[in-house]
């Protein structure tokens, strides 16, 4: 029998707003979103009302296998990446990360998601690092793409070349993914003109950073149809400062948002959300419309990644839902204003992975074993074990060590 779930009542983000809808679940696709759908004995029912139901958050990019903390650096600002990771990887920090099995670093990079609303990942990495890893994790990996790890002198031998990867992209119909112009070097100014040159340049580049691009770039890349991936926290705390990313937005550059790696960027993509808003207001004196930051972790990841309808709300798409429970009027988009407490129920593929312990019965219904333990002053549950997951990693260490990314089991 397939295992069914009727949200009730809930207020639903479609069509760029908000608005009072069942949802119906049939195994791991949504088959209708009306009013008053009726009930039936097949369907677990659950209300929502006072709640909002959004699509899954999707973070656009996060490096996994880096998921470790504390950060380092931040006190001294650099000009290109290379420098940083130079420094990253002659930290104590990186040796002690070293101890840690790389299939505990992805859990760990995973549930730091879950708790966060996300439901699929952008890992940018190759993929015969990834592949063992998805499939098993308690988040969805994107898995079809081609890549890079930049464009430039200090390019990694990621993928089979740029220009190779890109005409890859274009053949399969899938995105292109890689780093540009992370610094402000001259390197780094140079590095879309090169891509360019190489002919991968176009609608299937997704493109992370684009730090020190003005207007011409901007107007290329919206010429292209590529898309542009924000990480302002790591950013920061690299370099000293971000994207001009009101220039990219008010262009109609397609614009999502992620936390890049953890030594260096936000504990998870709610603070990232936060941070996004807070800086366009100390840059720009505006700001910066909720629902364009719900787009950024939505619909435009949707667009640059390929994964279908924008809206990923629609009978017959996968049921990646969030149910958020923010306390704030159900007509109002306030993304920002998130914290881990406001998480309510996280379902990828139909099942319930992660919620309030209002939701007991829904996780026994399905057959999911689950571990609680308490958030914010919240008791949550959630699928698998993250306190058994923490006490490997302090095993593997040999101290107990604490990730700020997770609660303090």
């Amino acid at each position: 029998m397939v295992n069914s779930i009727l949200f009730q009542s809930g207020t639903v983000y479609r069509n760029g707003k908000l608005e009072t809808k069942d949802l119906l679940v049939d195994g791991e696709k949504i088959s209708a979103i009306e009013e008053n759908i009726p009930t039936n004995g097949n369907a677990v029912t659950i209300s929502l009302k006072g709640k909002k139901l959004y699509p899954g958050f999707i973070n656009s990019h996060d490096h996994l296998l880096a998921s470790y903390l504390p950060k380092v650096g931040g006190t001294e600002k650099h000009q290109s990446w290379l420098s940083y990771d130079n420094l990253y990887k002659s930290s104590g920090v990186f040796a002690e990360r070293q101890q840690v099995d790389p299939e505990i670093l992805y859990y760990l990079g995973a549930y730091k998601n879950l708790f966060a609303g996300v439901t699929t990942v952008f890992d940018h990495i190759p993929h015969h690092v990834q592949n063992s890893f998805r499939g098993i994790l308690p988040v969805k990996l994107i898995s079809e793409y081609t890549l890079a790890h930049s464009v430039g002198n200090y390019s990694l031998g990621w993928g089979e070349g740029v220009a190779l990867e890109y005409r890859m992209a274009e053949h399969a119909g899938l995105p292109f993914v890689t780093h540009l112009a992370e610094g402000i070097d001259d390197d780094s100014k140079q590095s879309l003109r090169l891509l360019e040159k190489m002919d991968a340049l176009g609608e299937h580049s997704v493109l992370v950073h684009c730090l020190p691009f003005g207007q011409k770039e901007v107007e290329k890349i919206l010429e292209k149809g590529a898309s542009v991936v924000w990480c302002p926290t790591s950013n920061l705390h690299i370099f000293g400062k971000t994207t001009n990313i009101k220039l990219f937005l008010d262009m109609g550059v397609n614009v999502c948002l992620g936390t890049d790696y953890s030594p260096s960027g936000s504990l998870h993509l709610l603070e990232e959300l936060k941070t996004a808003k807070s800086i366009y207001f100390g840059l720009y004196g505006e700001e910066l419309e909720e629902s364009t930051l719900l787009k950024m972790v939505t619909e435009n990841p949707r667009k640059a990644f390929r994964l279908g309808n924008p809206n990923a709300l629609m009978p017959g798409l996968s049921a990646d839902l969030l149910i958020v429970n923010d306390d704030k009027n159900t007509k109002d988009i306030n993304v920002s204003d998130l914290s881990w407490k406001h998480i309510d129920l996280v379902v990828i593929d139909g099942y319930p992975i992660y919620g309030s312990l209002e939701y007991k019965s829904l996780f026994v219904h399905f057959g999911l074993e689950t571990e609680e333990f308490s958030i914010e002053g919240k008791t949550k549950l959630v699928a698998g074990s993250p306190k058994k997951l923490l006490k490997q990693v302090s095993d593997s260490v040999g101290y107990k060590k604490s990730l700020a990314f997770l609660p303090n089991f």
